[in-house]
């Protein structure tokens, strides 16, 4: 095989038509290595996925031993060991971080995008089940993302999707979300609660609060908004709002979740109470394709009492050599405490990131929570004005960062639904104090070498 692939070459559809991909050996921890033997620090988990690092022996080893056991089975006919023995697990600590949930029950599956499809349908289903099938409308917030199948991504804040599959995609109601750099009054902390709150009240009542199903909402944002944060007091608001009205809300933790930000649950941090969670990416850790929905008890009920059951199925649900990984993960979190773990190093990184990249010229913010942290590059830091869009900045930024064996996650779009570039950094929960020291000098270096 050869050190780099560029289309045409091979037999990968790659996504990127115009640059040569290295070709990874290994990996080992927070770092990987290509052919080459180049070593690149991981600085965003791939894509936010590897929360237990590369090469991770322990987790390997017991997926290995569930695939002799048994790989597949249907998961409309059988169930698991590892499967129960995950359900059991996610259940335990949802009680302890979300008491307000109550008993909750996980369905899985093999991506994010899949199990925000499932918890839409969940709710609609629900809304159904209890006679009232005007409930047909999903709230979603811009800027946000909630997958790449067609109603995930239709719930996606992002404008610049439906200029490419807008015939393809289906409406879904939008309402601000908090943004702290781009709020546009002084005190976010003290007003963005109430600012907020009002604006999404004035759409649930402008739409007919009885035909709305359901709210969904990342409890951090992710790389739509740089990890940003919401002010204090305004889940709180939201639930209110939402209990008024009967609308259900759906937590997509996909990214912010499975300790990522320092709570096993986003939503614990962030004093959200919801209906319905979506877990994924480090669920997984990179082991195998998974992502969970979990809903309540009581809802579930309501459907047995009905029709008898949720209507969804796909071809890997519940399969037991996903849920052996996501079992042996979670183990693995437990026997080194990776999520308080993720909230004092992620202390430190947001810190250290504050401290060396803020006083750079481009630099606008730096914000988020745990090992999860955004930066938003601008090219006013007076103004707050973004770079204009043609000038690529977050692309060119990542392919330097890259050259020099940095790998951090880019998007753009953010400022007006069009200009912004903004790069995440969320390194897999194993990584230490002084790892954190040399990743963010090297940011920095990287960052005064860089031209926009």
């Amino acid at each position: 095989m050869t050190r780099v692939v560029r289309y045409p070459e091979g037999s990968v559809l790659l996504r990127s038509l115009g640059r040569a991909l290295p070709v990874i050996s290994h990996g080992e921890g927070i770092y990987l290595f290509d052919r080459d033997g180049k070593r690149y620090v991981d600085a965003s988990a791939g894509a936010l996925v590897a929360s237990v690092g590369h090469g991770n022996r322990e987790v390997a080893d017991a997926v290995h031993a569930q695939l002799l056991r048994v790989g597949y089975v249907n998961g409309t006919q059988f169930t698991s060991e590892a499967t129960e023995a995950l359900a059991a697990r996610l259940a335990a600590q949802v009680a302890s971080e979300l008491p307000g949930f109550g008993r909750a029950r996980s369905a899985f599956l093999c991506s994010g995008s899949e199990a925000v499809e499932a918890a839409v349908k969940f709710a609609r289903q629900l809304w159904m089940e209890r006679g009232e099938p005007a409930r047909a409308k999903v709230v979603a917030r811009v800027p946000s993302y909630h997958g790449n199948t067609l109603y995930a991504l239709s719930a996606s804040g992002r404008p610049h999707y439906r200029t490419l599959y807008g015939p393809l995609l289906s409406s879904v109601l939008a309402t601000p979300a908090p943004y702290p750099y781009r709020c546009g009054f002084d005190d976010y902390a003290k007003g963005g609660a109430e600012h907020y709150a009002r604006q999404l009240e004035a759409l649930i009542e402008n739409e007919e609060p009885r035909t709305i199903a359901a709210f969904i909402v990342e409890p951090i944002i992710g790389s739509s908004a740089g990890a940003a944060v919401p002010p204090p007091g305004y889940f709180e608001r939201v639930r209110s709002l939402c209990d008024r009205h009967g609308i259900l809300i759906i937590a997509d933790e996909v990214l912010c979740g499975t300790g990522r930000c320092g709570a096993f649950f986003a939503s614990h941090l962030t004093s959200l109470d919801p209906d319905v969670i979506v877990l994924g990416k480090g669920l997984g850790g990179g082991y195998a394709p998974l992502s969970a929905l979990l809903v309540k008890q009581p809802h579930l009920d309501e459907m047995r009492r009905g029709s008898g059951y949720f209507q969804h199925a796909q071809t890997y649900l519940q399969a037991p050599f996903m849920t052996a990984a996501g079992l042996a993960v979670l183990e693995y979190f437990e026997r080194h405490d990776l999520v308080r773990r993720s909230a004092r190093i992620g202390a430190r990184l947001l810190g250290r990131l504050s401290e060396q990249l803020l006083p750079l010229e481009h630099v606008g913010c730096v914000q988020g929570l745990g090992l999860l942290c955004g930066v938003e590059m601008v090219a006013d830091k007076a103004t707050r004005a973004p770079f204009p869009r043609e000038r690529k900045v977050a692309e060119r930024l990542t392919a330097h960062f890259f050259e020099r064996g940095l790998i951090v996650w880019p998007n753009v779009g953010q400022a007006d639904g069009t200009s912004g570039d903004l790069f995440m950094i969320g390194p897999p929960l194993v990584i230490d104090e002084e790892q954190v020291d040399d990743l963010v000098d090297a940011l920095a270096r990287a960052i005064k070498e860089f031209t926009p």
